[in-house]
This record gives structure tokens, C-alpha cells and sequence, in this order.
């Protein structure tokens, strides 16, 4: 879905005279307005302009009966490009369209057409034809708009269909600009002139009134005033891949296990043992060889590591409990060099994920992790007191089977780590979450829910409880907590309510966007569930 508007002009020379052309390109250009012209004829005025490159060139073969370009498809294919070689796109003239057009543009290095109009139809996007051509539909044509609307040239009454979102593709016929055509009547009146209109018989040729150049300029005014952009339709075709308009796979497969209803009511009356069981035979279906295998929202993910190398810095051992496949300490090998690092996790799966990535980075490690199968909670019962510089968790604490073991894990992680370690605890926050929500209600969007079927065992961190816990308790002080309040803000809020009702995806470019203006602000926490938390041992 495109979120605002993207306005484009392009022109349909139809035989028109290099008056017409000159002063439809000439007034485009005063506003800074590349066109894509769609050429009919060899035109000096066309390949003057294309030599200043004031103007993009497409091709306007005629495939009706009658037509001087040829008899058949490919031999006025041929002969459009002919004259003009390094055209990249064509429009047929009345829109003629059939799949052997298609074909034979393709043959031909065609990639991408704008042969359809789509009158004042909001929400354009590029289409997909089954050959593999890019189509641009056409938003509003003057000859269209002349029969459509009843020749109406206030463009005050359009200007919510020209504003809405989506591509707006403007076809302007050269010889209507030049003589302001109003209507049919007058276009059949005048007709004959295309091919000969002159500066010398202009004043006598051209319209009044309100017509197609008196709407053309007050669009461009307007659109000028407002600093709207003109693309050109390459530059289109470069911003917006027609992949991204497609029906997509799920970009969540792999990364979550989905259950159903029975066993989501079943988890929460089972046994420590059996929930432990549960998870694990969960992630044992994951796509392990995907780095993002634990972490469908990717973007979130890279966000928490960054905060988690920033809070890492006098050398020591980094011990990772619940390591799934191992992309953080990968990810953090590839920067600190000749460290020992150790990630443990209960997932034979996500361990042999962990080894395949290892040997598909190792070229780019500074340093080379270990990767053990085992049970993370009793692993660490075995490490040395006092032996470890840095513990890090991410999701681990909030998928503990009850409080209780939650506690009883950062007691060992506080036994370990030595004076002046640091735990990097990435855990999912309940008053983000809760704010995040109180958010998304005030603007009409649903509550996430605390659990679901593909977040069974989610039991995130009361802040202010367990900041006070860990702190007076454990021992270990609070030294910082890093949120990602903007970058949750604009995915979970702001980017649900542009594209409702579809469903947001965590791939989306927006979310990207959001990343990156995260990474340029403050980590402040309350808004979003991901936190880190950096505890130091006294």
C-alpha cells in the first residue's frame, strides 16, 4: 500500500505538432516537472528536450486497424523502437492491450507500461501482469476527465480524490494543453490542427475558458504551493517494486510456533517440567538456519542487540542463557575480538541453527562463541562463582515457567558474575506493554493481548517489582534501561493505523524507518514491551 500520494505527468503526443510539444514541456518545466512523454512520431522537438534532459521517453504505438506504424505487432514494435532505441516503456494508443503486446515488449527490454487508466480511482499501486511487465495505472487523463466529469475544470471538487493515497498518474495530451481544450465538442472542432498548430494560428485555435491547460496550471500551482513532488515514471519504477505490492508469504514462518486452542488452555495447568517440555518442543520447529528464528519482529531485535554491545566494554567472559541460535553472540563475536563467549540452550535445533551460522560467518568473527545443548537453567548452577563478566537474557527471564524460577535464575546469574559484571537482562517490561496498549486503545486500535497462541508463556517483568527485587534483594544495581519508546510508537501505532484494515507486517519499510530513527534518539523506556535492563554486580 502506498500512504500518500506520488504524483507523476506523462504525456500521450498522439501526432502532435512541435508547438504543442514544445509549450506543454516548456510550461511543465517552469515548475520543475520532468514528464515521460509517449512518442507517436520522430519529433525534433522530443529528441531536443531529451538531449537537455527536461523530458523521459516512452513509446505510443497504434495497434488499431489503419495504423501507420505497421500492419502487425512486432513490426510496429520495431518501428517505435527504431526511433526511439532507449525507450523503457510504452503505452499504447487508446490503450490497446492484448498478451502478445506483451510478450513482444518483453522481448524487447520492456519492463514496465502505464497502459491503464483507472479514472480517479483512489489507492493505486503497480500491478503485476502474469509476463512479468510492471503497470502503472493512469489516476486521471484529460480526454477522460472531459466525458467522466461532464467537462467540470473546477479543481476544487477533485481535490480529495487527488490527494488521497496512492499513485496519481497524469495524462496530459500535448495538443489539448496547447489549445485548453473544454470539451469533445470542441476537440473534434479543432482536430484538425494537430499536426500543424503553430505559434503564428495559436490565439486563434485556443480555448478561453476553463479547460485542459486552466486546470493543468492550477494543479501545478497548487501542487507547487504545497511542495508536492513530480516523479518521473522510472523513478516510480525504481521506488516501488512491484514485489512489494504482491500477496507475500507469511514473513513470520519460521519464527513462531503456532498452537492451538487446546494446548494454549492446557500450558497454564501444567508443571514447571512440563511447560519447560512445552517451549521446548516448540522452538524445535523453528527455522533454525534463520538468523531471526526466535525474533519475528527482526527490527526489534537488532535494536536490542546495538543496546546490548553499547553496555559492553571492560573484556570478559559473555555468557548467554537461553542462546536460541546464537545470532547475538554471532552478531557480537563480529565486534569484539579474541573474547570468551559461551550461549547455552535447551533446543538441539536451535543449537545445530547456532553451529550453521557460525560456520556461515566465521570469515567475519573476531571472535569464535561456543554454542552448548543443555538445559540453561542447570548449566549455570555449575559455572564458578565469581567467574563471568557478563550474563545476557533476552526473553529467557519472561519465559520461565512461573515468578518463582524467574527469581531463583537471577540469583545464579548474581552467584556468577564477578564484581563489576554486568547483566544485560532484554526482557519483556509490563508497564511497556501496558503503556503501549493504553496507547493503542486511545486511538482505536485492539490491546494486544497478554498471551496469544503464538506468545504462550509470555510473563513479562513488573518493572517497578523487580527493579526493587533484583536491586535490595539480589544485589546487583541498576546502572541503566534502555527502551525503544519511538521506534514502538511508530510500528504499533502509527503503522497499523496507516495501513488498517491490513494487517501490518513486521517487514514493512515503515518499521525499518522506525529503526533507524530509534537508533538516532534516546532509549527511553514505556512504551513497548522490549527493554533492556543493565544491572551491575557490586
Amino acid at each position: 500500500m502506498i500512504n500518500t500520494p506520488v504524483f507523476c505527468i506523462t504525456c500521450d503526443v498522439d501526432w502532435a505538432s512541435d508547438y504543442c510539444i514544445e509549450e506543454t514541456v516548456n510550461l511543465l518545466s517552469s515548475y520543475g516537472v520532468k514528464p515521460t512523454l509517449f512518442a507517436t512520431h520522430d519529433s525534433d522537438a522530443m529528441r531536443k528536450f531529451k538531449l537537455m534532459d527536461k523530458i523521459e521517453v516512452g513509446i505510443h504505438p497504434n495497434f488499431l486497424p489503419g495504423s501507420t506504424h505497421g500492419s502487425d505487432y512486432c513490426s510496429i514494435i520495431d518501428k517505435m523502437l527504431q526511433m526511439y532505441p532507449n525507450a523503457k516503456t510504452f503505452r499504447s494508443h487508446c490503450f490497446f492491450d492484448n498478451v502478445n503486446i506483451t510478450i513482444e515488449m518483453l522481448k524487447r527490454g520492456i519492463h514496465y507500461d502505464s497502459n491503464l487508466c483507472l479514472y480517479l480511482q483512489p489507492n493505486i499501486v503497480p500491478l503485476n501482469l502474469d509476463l512479468g511487465i510492471t503497470r502503472f495505472p493512469v489516476f486521471w487523463e484529460d480526454d477522460s476527465h472531459w466525458i467522466n466529469a461532464d467537462a467540470d475544470w473546477n479543481l476544487e471538487s477533485y481535490l480529495k480524490d487527488f490527494f488521497a493515497p496512492g499513485l496519481k498518474i497524469l495524462n496530459f495530451h500535448p495538443f489539448n494543453v496547447a489549445v485548453n481544450t473544454p470539451d469533445q465538442k470542441y476537440y473534434f472542432k479543432v482536430k484538425k490542427h494537430i499536426q500543424t498548430l503553430s505559434a503564428e494560428i495559436i490565439n486563434d485555435v485556443r480555448y478561453e475558458g476553463n479547460g485542459v491547460r486552466t486546470f493543468l496550471i492550477e494543479l501545478l500551482e497548487l501542487l507547487t504551493k504545497q511542495h508536492e513532488r513530480f516523479y518521473t515514471l522510472d523513478e516510480i519504477y525504481q521506488m516501488f517494486p512491484v514485489k512489494d505490492f504482491l500477496v507475500q508469504s507469511d514473513e513470520t514462518k519460521g519464527r513462531i510456533t503456532e498452537h492451538n486452542d487446546y494446548e494454549y488452555e492446557q500450558y497454564w495447568g501444567m508443571t514447571d517440567r512440563e511447560k519447560q517440555e512445552f517451549l521446548r518442543a516448540s522452538f524445535e520447529k523453528r527455522d533454525a538456519k534463520d538468523k531471526y528464528a526466535t525474533s519475528r519482529d527482526f527490527n526489534a531485535r537488532e535494536l536490542e542487540i546495538n543496546s546490548i554491545k553499547k553496555n559492553i566494554s571492560r573484556k570478559g567472559t559473555i555468557f548467554d542463557m537461553g542462546c536460541g541460535n546464537g545470532y547475538t553472540l554471532i552478531s557480537l563475536a563480529k565486534v569484539f575480538e579474541n573474547w570468551e563467549m559461551v550461549g547455552v540452550d535447551f533446543s538441539k535445533n536451535l543449537i545445530e541453527g547456532a553451529m550453521f551460522l557460525l560456520n556461515e560467518t566465521k570469515k567475519e568473527l573476531k571472535s569464535i562463541p561456543e554454542f552448548v545443548f543443555g538445559d540453561a537453567i542447570e548449566y549455570v548452577k555449575k559455572i564458578k562463582s565469581n567467574s563471568v563478566g557478563y550474563v545476557i537474557t533476552e526473553r529467557f527471564i519472561q519465559n520461565m515457567p512461573s515468578v518463582k524460577v524467574q527469581k531463583e535464575v537471577i540469583l545464579e546469574v548474581h552467584r556468577i558474575l564477578q564484581a563489576g559484571g554486568k547483566f544485560l537482562m532484554c526482557e519483556g517490561s509490563a508497564d511497556g506493554f501496558k503503556g503501549l496498549n493504553e496507547l493503542r486503545e486511545s486511538v482505536g486500535l485492539y490491546r494486544i493481548p497478554e498471551t496469544s497462541s503464538d506468545n504462550i508463556s509470555a510473563i513479562r517483568i513488573p518493572d517497578k517489582e523487580f527493579e526493587s527485587y533484583i536491586e535490595n534483594e539480589v544485589g546487583l544495581r541498576l546502572i541503566a534501561k534502555n527502551g525503544f519508546s519511538s521506534f514502538f510508537i511508530i510500528s504499533r501505532v502509527l503503522h497499523p493505523l496507516l495501513v488498517a484494515p491490513q494487517r501490518p507486517r513486521f517487514d514493512a519499510k515503515i518499521n525499518e524507518l522506525a529503526r533507524l530513527i530509534q537508533e538516532n534518539l534516546p532509549p527511553e523506556a514505556g512504551y513497548g514491551g522490549n527493554v533492556l535492563w543493565v544491572f551491575e554486580k557490586r
